[in-house]
C-alpha cells in the first residue's frame, strides 16, 4: 500500500510538473512565433506603405511597433512582383534579393494570385516567405519603384495594379525553430531531472503515513492476539455455565457473540498479513488451478443458495491456471460467492464465471440486486450496503476490502458494477504459461 501510494504521489507530482512545462513552452514557442511573425508582417507593412520600396531612412523606432536596427535596410530582404487586376504578371522588382530566380518569383506570384488571401506565408526551395498584396494606382507604382529608362508602359496612369510584396524570413523562422527545440529539450531535461528528485525525496513525505500505516497493523496484530485469550475465556465459562445450569437463550447467545468477534479478530489478523505480504511482494507465486477449486466452491454454495430459495449458475472454463498463493486464492473465491449469496435478492439468481482471454483470467460473480446501491465503497472496510434491506445478513463488511488486497497481493484488478438490477464482481488475473505438450 505504501509504495502503491509514493508511485501514486510520484505520478500526480509529475503529472503536474508536465502539464505546468508544457503549457510554459507551449505560451512561450506560440508567442516567439507570433512574436516573429508580427515583427515580420510590420516590416512588410512598413515596405507596402511606401508603394513596395524601402525608404532611403530608417523609420524612428517611436513610430513604429516593429525592433529598428541600422542594418534594417540591408538586411532586409525582398522582391516585388506587379499584375493587373486580371492576374498577368506586368513586371518584377529583385533588386534587394539575389537569391529567387525570375522563375521562381513567377511561381510564387502565380500561388499567392491563385488564392484569396492578402496576406500569409509560404515555403519555396526551403526557404520561407511572407507576402503581403496591396492594389496601387500605375502612378503610385511609378513614383516609387521606377525611375528614368525604367518607366515601364503604363507611365503615369490611374489604372489600378497589384503589388505582390515577399520578404524571406527564413533566418528568422530558423531561429525561432532552433528556440523551439532547445527549450523542449530544456523541459525534458527539467521534467526528468524532477521526476529523479521527486522519486529520491517521496519517502520524506509519506514516511508519516508510512509509519502511522505500520502502527495501525502491529495494533490489529496486537490486539487480535490479545483478544483470543478473553474469548476463549469467555467461551470457556459459557460452557461451565451451561454445564451447571444447562444451554439457556442466554449461553447460545454468548457463545454466539464470541464466535463472531473470534471470526473479525482472524478477518482483522488475516487482512494485516496480506497487506504485509503485498508491500513486502515476497507471497510465494505457484500454478494454481483455478478452474476446479472455483467449480467445486461454486457446487458448494449452490446447496446454499438452494436452501435460502436462490438459485446458482456456473460457467466455468475448464483447466485455467493462475499464477498465486493457493490459500489465499481460494479465501477469494469464498468470499465472492459467499457476498453474492448473501445480498442477491429473494428468490433471486447467482452467475458465476470463468474464463481465460489473451493470458488473462477472468472471473466474475453476479447477483441479482433490484435497489440502488453505491459500488464504489464495497471494498472499504466496514462498509455495508443497504444494512435495512439485508438486517438479517451477517458479517462485519470486510470481506471484499480482504478480496481486494487478495487481487492486490496477485497483481491483478478487481471492479464492481451494478447493471439491469444485478451487482457484478469482476477479477482480472494473469493467467499462468500453460506448459507445451507436444514434442
Amino acid at each position: 500500500m505504501i509504495r502503491a501510494l509514493r508511485r501514486k504521489f510520484i505520478m500526480i507530482a509529475s503529472g503536474c510538473i508536465l502539464l505546468i512545462l508544457s503549457v510554459v513552452l507551449l505560451c512561450i514557442n506560440v508567442l516567439s512565433y507570433y512574436s516573429g511573425y508580427r515583427d515580420s508582417m510590420s516590416i512588410l507593412s512598413y515596405i507596402a506603405s511606401n508603394n513596395g520600396k524601402m525608404p532611403e531612412e530608417n523609420p524612428d523606432s517611436n513610430d513604429v511597433d516593429f525592433f529598428v536596427s541600422r542594418e534594417l535596410r540591408f538586411e532586409t530582404r525582398y522582391f516585388s512582383v506587379i499584375t493587373d487586376t486580371a492576374g498577368n504578371l506586368i513586371g518584377t522588382n529583385n533588386e534587394h534579393i539575389h537569391a529567387v530566380t525570375a522563375e521562381e518569383a513567377e511561381a510564387m506570384y502565380t500561388q499567392v494570385f491563385a488564392g484569396s488571401k492578402t496576406k500569409g506565408s509560404l515555403k519555396l526551395s526551403g526557404s520561407y516567405f511572407l507576402y503581403l498584396v496591396k492594389e496601387l494606382s500605375g502612378r503610385e507604382l511609378n513614383e516609387t519603384l521606377f525611375s528614368g529608362d525604367d518607366l515601364p508602359a503604363f507611365l503615369n496612369n490611374d489604372t489600378r495594379y497589384k503589388l505582390i510584396l515577399f520578404m524571406d524570413c527564413t533566418n528568422r523562422f530558423y531561429r525561432i525553430r532552433s528556440m523551439r527545440t532547445i527549450s523542449l529539450l530544456i523541459g525534458a531535461g527539467c521534467f526528468v531531472v524532477f521526476v529523479l528528485l521527486v522519486s529520491i525525496f517521496s519517502g520524506l513525505a509519506v514516511k508519516p503515513v508510512a509509519e502511522n500505516y505500520e502502527k495501525q497493523k502491529q495494533f490489529i496484530t496486537n490486539a487480535g492476539h490479545e483478544l483470543k485469550t478473553p474469548l476463549t475465556i469467555i467461551s470457556a465459562n459459557a460452557e461451565v455455565i451451561e454445564a451447571i445450569d444447562g444451554e439457556s437463550e442466554w449461553t447460545q447467545s454468548i457463545r454466539h457473540q464470541v464466535d463472531r468477534l473470534a471470526g473479525l479478530v482472524g478477518d482483522l489478523v488475516t487482512i494485516a498479513r496480506l497487506d504485509e505480504s503485498a508491500e513486502r511482494n515476497d507471497t510465494v507465486m505457484k500454478p494454481f488451478a483455478i478452474s476446479a477449486a472455483f467449480q467445486a466452491l461454486s457446487e458448494d454454495f449452490h446447496t446454499v443458495a438452494v436452501q435460502q430459495g436462490k438459485s446458482l449458475e456456473a460457467d466455468i472454463q475448464p483447466e485455467i491456471t493462475v499464477n498465486g498463493s493457493e490459500k489465499p486464492l481460494r479465501e477469494l473465491l469464498s468470499i465472492l460467492l459467499d457476498n453474492a449469496v448473501k445480498y442477491c435478492d429473494a428468490g433471486g439468481r447467482v452467475c458465476a464465471g470463468l474464463k481465460a482471454q489473451k493470458h488473462r483470467v477472468i472471473l466474475t460473480v453476479s447477483n441479482t440486486y433490484a435497489e440502488s446501491t453505491d459500488c464504489s465503497r464495497f471494498f472499504d472496510r466496514f462498509y455495508r450496503a443497504d444494512t435495512s434491506h439485508n438486517s438479517e445478513v451477517s458479517g462485519y463488511g470486510i470481506g471484499l476490502s480482504m478480496a481486494e488486497t487478495i487481487v492486490r497481493l496477485h497483481k491483478g484488478k478487481i471492479s464492481a458494477q451494478q447493471t439491469d438490477g444485478r451487482v457484478i464482481m469482476t477479477v482480472i488475473l494473469k493467467e499462468a504459461e500453460r506448459e507445451d505438450t507436444h514434442h
